[in-house]
């Protein structure tokens, strides 16, 4: 086996935007299927699953930050989010701090193929697992989506801010 390969900071930003383009393909030629064959039932069974999607991402998120005696705040999530995104998406972070972010993203490889396909409703039922995750990771988090980039808007603009009691609720450990 020769030596291990190394990549620049902008490939990995390549490699990571042509996966989720990819995966964004596939979820989009499934859905379209599924749509086709069993029209407003198969949408319907399209969003449980994606929904589904998103709770099993939260719970295995939130388990790891559990193990580790961490607390499940906004900032955690971040830390410990399971999909590199961040390397091929680009954001503006309003406001960052341990228990709220706000942020608008201007490019998100999903959304691009998504339109580029003419998918923009899929997507959009796709989008609905960024809630399902959020509120399986940590019940007290709130998810509020301003604005989708797929419904024609410029961003998308997103708030996730703990709304417990004084944040020492049950996302705490």
């Amino acid at each position: 086996m020769g030596p291990e390969k190394t990549f620049t900071q902008d490939e990995v930003r390549e490699i990571v935007d042509r996966m989720a383009r990819t995966l964004a393909l596939l979820y989009a030629h499934l859905g379209r299927e599924v749509v086709e064959a069993f029209g407003a039932a198969g949408e319907e069974a399209i969003r449980r699953g994606v929904i589904a999607y998103g709770e099993a991402r939260g719970r295995r998120i939130r388990d790891e930050l559990q193990a580790k005696g961490s607390p499940l705040t906004v900032q955690n999530l971040s830390r410990f989010y399971d999909r590199p995104l961040p390397l091929a998406g680009v954001s503006e972070k309003i406001r960052a701090e341990e228990d709220a972010l706000e942020k608008k993203v201007t490019y998100c490889p999903f959304a691009e193929e998504w339109k580029r396909l003419g998918e923009e409703r899929l997507g959009l039922i796709y989008c609905e697992q960024d809630r399902s995750m959020r509120e399986a990771y940590n019940p007290e988090l709130a998810f509020t989506q301003y604005t989708n980039v797929l419904n024609g808007d410029p961003h998308c603009h997103t708030i996730l801010e703990n709304r417990g009691e004084e944040h020492g609720g049950a996302g705490h450990v």
